[in-house]
């Protein structure tokens, strides 16, 4: 298609407008592929769409996974507990230092809107432990939005010391605003979704799911 001198400027001056509004063009995540069994995602890295099927207010930081009350939740890799407690807006939180991934940089995963935990801090766990469930508080916290789900999302720096008034992820990362895509970390590689299997090994600096595959 060919435009005109005036078409042209009209299309370009749109275009830069555009990217004025949603700011630079994210890279292309992974085609996310579930194994059989495997609960799916309901609201991806990055979407616009939330766990309630709403409008985000900004791109999602993490990833969320609905699940029955009860649900348990697993360690998706190694790690010590640094942070395991109640937040008023995201309800029963666990943060765990997981080490190095396999890019060489560090992972601090918080597992978030819990029914409750079950590991304290400065504990060390194992790839595929239980360290907690879901339960019946969706209702009870607002960043759970009446739907019951894990949020999973992945940092670098990790908030200590005297946190102040900050809530959410802001309680827990420094750069929350700046998550890592976990997609990229899946043992069985890039945007293929992992299941825990006892018995199994798995490469060092790698995540398997963090809720039981049926």
């Amino acid at each position: 298609m060919i435009f005109s001198g005036s078409r042209l400027f009209s299309v370009a001056a749109s275009l830069l407008t555009a990217l004025a509004i949603s700011g630079p063009v994210a890279a292309k995540d992974p085609t996310v592929v579930y194994p059989r069994g495997a609960p799916q995602i309901i609201s991806d890295f990055h979407s616009m769409m939330g766990a309630n099927k709403k409008l985000r207010s900004q791109r999602h930081q993490g990833i969320d996974i609905a699940g029955p009350n009860g649900q348990p939740i697993l360690a998706v890799a190694d790690g010590k507990i640094v942070d395991a407690e109640v937040d008023k807006c995201w309800g029963p939180t666990i943060s765990i230092d997981h080490g190095k991934g396999i890019d060489g940089k560090r992972m601090i995963v918080l597992y978030g809107h819990l029914g409750s935990f079950l590991v304290n801090r400065g504990q060390t766990v194992k790839r595929g432990q239980q360290i907690g469930r879901l339960g019946n508080n969706h209702n009870d916290f607002d960043c759970i939005v009446r739907v019951r789900h894990l949020h999973l999302q992945i940092g670098r720096v990790r908030r200590g010391g005297n946190r102040g008034t900050y809530w959410g992820w802001a309680r827990f990362l420094k750069d929350g605003n700046r998550s890592v895509n976990p997609h990229l970390y899946w043992a069985d590689g890039p945007g293929r979704v992992t299941c825990f299997k006892k018995g199994r090994s798995y490469p060092a600096g790698t995540l398997t799911y963090p809720v039981p595959c049926k």
